[in-house]
């Protein structure tokens, strides 16, 4: 049932003709320009705006003390739009100026006569718990979840082993390639217009309209294109910034956040410790799981519950354990902000539950593969989480048939320096929400002149769902793909579909989407049956025509004759499938879709210098059905590629809450030599409530890739190393501890 074909939006991007929102310019138009804390935790004592309001070309300047509405934004409101009379991070916005240039806001910005008075930093996750020093008042812990199953101390006393180990995750950086931009301006029925780079347009329509105190329907957000999200520009300030300058200055206003700015001011994925203390007996079987995840949030929490919640789920993994005891601790730091990126929790839970794994199968003496098709659970068994497991049999399919991977068969070359180990790990990641899930709107216009229009507002920002659910449009309803025209993220358009993250548009929209095209047949079949006077029973709808016994009209010729000629619109919300069993204050875990990969990876380790090289992956992914091959093979390996670079490179360094590596001339991101040869196989699955049996792809990919290259070393060295990334030094000072 696969079809790759190309992206709908390829074209376009490819040859320029698309056009990001920081490649537009509006007559008359502002460079706005955000005036940052240089500390990264004080009290602001003044701010004198007087002189900066003379300086020439500047139009507006805005403090929090301006805004005529609620002063924040993000999923729990917890997050200040701009600094009120403290800021809690380096970078964080304390003031907003439009002028006619950049160099005339530099300028003010250098007369607003700032004064701070510096507080302590909280540097880390212990110096937070300690609580000598709070960063809001309610204290450092911003929330604390606690699931708990089974008897823990009884099994610990009668299981055969023990394991307990501490692992540790560092932050990493989105580093899209475009930045934050965007740009705003009121029409001429007064309504506000912000085109920017995020991932829910509803959610920053409705962050704008609280902070200027006026109804929703006066401002429209326009999201597409994005390039490039991964999370970072998920429930941001940054739209907020756009309608303020724009409202204040009564000119348009256009912010390009540079390189820099993007790194000191972007949000990261969250520094983590996790402890496990797992039980085993001596055939392998798993017998209690305690993990007690702490996550840095840094200054707030933004979806930093959500996250927790699923690094606590993914700390279990999808195994069996006869009790499970997990706690998980979201704490403040003063290191920036901590918020989604790609894999949203499971990547840290699953370098320590798959490490551990590795360790213990090692230990055991049991294959890597075994020991997780031993403790694998089975449908209908309880989860970690209290839940009934359910769609297992297509990991379980993928783990029987990794172990025909040729990384797995190809044997290990040994050499004086060079060591090569192979590595296994299982990644699980949570599709959607779980619970809390908000309804899914879409539509469906049929213009008689032969063009099916769809919209939805998920943003597509490089997953390729507007390719991926026009598919879905186009084989549920026979009428092909060039027909077809999708409106993606446009809140004058589109309805609200929700955000575009957790890997939940083809779940959600798409099913909507399908839903919307069984409603879109029933209504015309309606009224073709009154039209042409023949019983409803009689008419069928096939291959996007609808068969009569008066004659055989294609889906355009249908609604033209129903409705006058006229266009026919048809609007569906669905009510995403929740799970049953919910833990009071998590909204991501447990979830009721999950996607799995199993991944195979080879490394050379040079034991010289420590440096490690991935020489394969074979990724064997359950996906579902699989709608565009094309589409997901690549969501795959980019994924693969950012847990590349979370394994082996990328760290965001802080010292005392400055953030010292805020570019691609510091940060180290992986680059094409490094990229090894990336094979996917997909396992022939299929999901009852996804379309067409599909789930999402877009996160799976990076989960695994930090313990199966962590077990792969330690299959080469005879080394375990418990923190990330694993960077040439790390290695050489555990090969140095093994000799001693």
């Amino acid at each position: 049932m696969s079809k790759s074909v190309p992206r709908l939006d390829s074209y376009e991007k490819v040859t320029g003709e698309l056009k990001f929102f920081g490649d537009v310019y509006l007559n008359g138009m502002l460079t706005g320009y955000v005036v940052r804390s240089p500390f990264p935790h004080c009290i602001i004592s003044s701010m004198s705006l007087e002189k900066a309001l003379r300086v020439h070309g500047v139009k507006a300047i805005i403090t929090s003390k301006d805004i005529p509405g609620t002063n924040r934004f993000g999923p729990y409101d917890d997050a200040p739009i701009l600094a009120e009379k403290k800021a809690n991070y380096y970078g964080e916005a304390i003031a907003l100026i439009a002028a006619e240039s950049l160099e005339s806001a530099k300028r003010a910005e250098e007369e607003l006569e700032l004064k701070c008075t510096q507080l302590p930093v909280v540097e880390n996750i212990e110096q937070s718990l300690d609580g000598k020093v709070l960063i809001h008042e309610k204290g450092n812990i911003g929330v604390q979840f606690h699931v708990s199953r089974g008897d823990v101390n009884y099994y610990e006393k009668n299981s055969d082993f023990v394991f307990e180990r501490t692992y540790r995750t560092q932050f990493q950086k989105h580093m899209y390639l475009e930045p934050e931009s965007g740009y705003a301006y009121i029409d001429e029925s007064g309504k506000i217009n912000v085109f920017s780079n995020g991932q829910n347009p509803y959610a920053d329509r409705k962050v704008i309209a609280r902070a200027l105190s006026i109804p929703e329907e006066r401002v429209r957000v326009v999201s597409y294109p994005t390039g490039g999200s991964f999370g970072g520009k998920e429930e941001s300030p940054f739209p907020a910034f756009l309608a303020l300058l724009t409202f204040y200055s009564h000119r348009p206003v256009k912010i390009v956040y540079s390189r820099e700015e993007s790194g000191v001011a972007g949000v990261h994925r969250h520094a983590s410790k996790i402890e496990l203390k797992t039980g085993v007996m001596k055939d392998g079987t798993f017998t209690f799981n305690v993990s007690r995840v702490y996550l840095d949030t840094g200054a707030y929490m933004i979806w930093g519950p959500n996250v927790l919640g699923t690094a606590m789920e993914v700390s279990n993994g999808p195994y069996r354990f006869y009790a499970v005891d997990s706690e998980g601790f979201l704490v403040y730091t003063n290191n920036g902000v901590s918020s989604a990126f790609r894999g949203f929790g499971a990547p840290q839970g699953a370098f320590a539950m798959e490490s551990l794994i590795d360790e213990i199968s090692r230990e055991l003496r049991i294959d890597p593969i075994d020991l997780r098709l031993k403790n694998l659970l089975k449908d209908g068994e309880t989860a970690p989480f209290g839940t009934k497991a359910r769609g297992l049999e297509g990991v379980r399919n993928a783990l029987i048939m990794s172990k025909n991977s040729n990384i797995l068969n190809s044997g290990k070359s040994e050499g004086d320096l060079f060591k090569e180990g192979i590595g296994v790990a299982l990644g699980m990641k949570g599709i959607a929400y779980g619970s809390d899930e908000p309804p899914v709107n879409v539509a469906l216009e049929v213009d008689p002149d032969g063009l099916l229009k769809v919209y939805f507002s998920n943003v597509d920002y490089g997953q390729g769902i507007i390719t991926g659910n026009a598919q879905l449009v186009s084989m549920k309803l026979g009428i092909p793909l060039e027909m077809i025209k999708v409106y993606n993220a446009d809140t004058d358009l589109s309805p609200d579909s929700g955000s575009s993250n957790a890997s939940r548009s083809t779940v959600t929209s798409g099913m909507a989407l399908v839903k919307a095209c069984e409603k879109l047949v029933e209504e015309v079949s309606q009224k073709l049956s009154e039209t042409l006077n023949i019983q409803l029973e009689d008419i069928k709808y096939a291959d996007g025509r609808f068969i009569t016994s008066a004659g055989s009209f294609s889906m355009f010729q249908a609604v033209k004759m129903i409705n006058e000629g006229k266009s026919l619109r048809i609007e569906f919300t669905y009510h995403p499938p929740e799970v049953e069993k919910k833990i009071e204050g998590m909204k991501e875990a447990p979830r009721f879709f999950y996607t799995y990969d199993v991944l195979i990876t080879k490394i050379a380790v040079d034991t010289l210098t420590g440096r490690i090289t991935v020489k394969g992956m074979e990724h064997f992914v359950d996906a579902g059905n699989i709608i565009n091959n094309l589409i997901a093979e690549s969501q795959v390996e980019g994924a693969a590629v950012q847990g590349l670079g979370f394994a082996l490179y990328e760290e965001l360094k802080y010292s005392r809450g400055i953030p010292l590596n805020i570019n691609y001339t510091t940060y180290i991101v992986p680059s094409s030599k490094d990229i090894p040869e990336i094979k996917t196989y997909f396992v022939e699955s299929y999901e009852d409530l996804g379309p067409f049996g599909a789930k999402g792809v877009g996160e799976i990919g990076l989960v695994p890739v930090a313990p199966a290259i962590a077990n792969a070393v330690r299959d080469a060295l005879g080394i375990s190393i418990y923190e990330l990334p694993l960077k040439a030094e790390k290695v050489i000072e555990a090969l140095e501890i093994l000799k001693k």
